[in-house]
């Protein structure tokens, strides 16, 4: 069966001499490890840097159809201790139906039982009728206000995160199948420093972090909709 599918390996903890740990964050991508003997690429969609302990970084990634992906972070343990926390997410719109009640008022014959229009003397402006040239009293259709609501309808669109991985929750190693193109969003929790009795530390520790993300020619599969 034909399955994209995209590994995401359990963190890989770089320490390597005083060289490495001075060495430009913006390569540090490349101490990740990678997976070449199993045909993987390197992908531009790689990221590294400089971070202190505590932050979060998202990194926006796109999975083609049709296509493997391998996902490996790593850091350097001379400056940075713990476990990263990763979380993949796919941020979704879907459509639903926006109801509003509209109130409409609007100036209509009065009509009686029968559902003929009703009809009353002219007044002026002191209030007594007015009479025709003939001296009868002049009538007019009577007015009233009506109200009326209906229900408008409107289609709108909500977006909706689904956690397709969450290093924590979910292991090592995460697989999915996805018959589309797709954007997802990587999320990059760096732990936090720790002082005595497992309290926070009162100062930061800053480091490299790597997110190497390669690929190779697959087939489809994955995520449903």
């Amino acid at each position: 069966m034909k399955k994209l599918l995209i590994v995401l390996l359990s963190i890989v903890f770089v320490g390597g001499s005083n060289v490495l740990a001075q060495m430009d964050c913006y390569q540090f991508v490349k101490s990740c490890k990678s997976g070449k003997r199993e045909g993987f690429l390197y992908n531009g969609q790689s990221k590294s840097g400089m971070f202190d302990s505590g932050d979060t970084t998202e990194i926006t990634m796109i999975a083609y159809k049709g296509m493997d992906y391998k996902i490996t972070a790593c850091v350097d343990e001379n400056y940075i201790t713990g476990d990263v926390h990763i979380r993949v997410v796919e941020k979704v719109k879907k459509p639903y139906w926006e109801e509003k009640t509209v109130t409409e008022t609007s100036e209509q014959p009065k009509l009686d039982a029968n559902g003929d229009e009703m009809y009353g003397p002219v007044l002026d402006e002191y209030g007594d009728p007015v009479y025709d040239d003939d001296g009868e009293p002049m009538e007019e259709t009577v007015m009233e206000t009506v109200t009326t609501s209906r229900i408008v309808k409107k289609r709108k669109y909500k977006l909706n995160e689904y956690v397709r991985y969450d290093s924590k929750k979910d292991g090592p190693e995460f697989s999915f199948a996805s018959k589309l193109t797709r954007k997802m969003h990587i999320e990059v929790i760096i732990p936090g420093a720790t002082g005595e009795d497992g309290l926070a530390a009162e100062y930061l520790e800053s480091g490299c972090v790597g997110l190497l993300i390669e690929h190779r020619r697959g087939t489809v599969g994955g995520f449903g909709q």
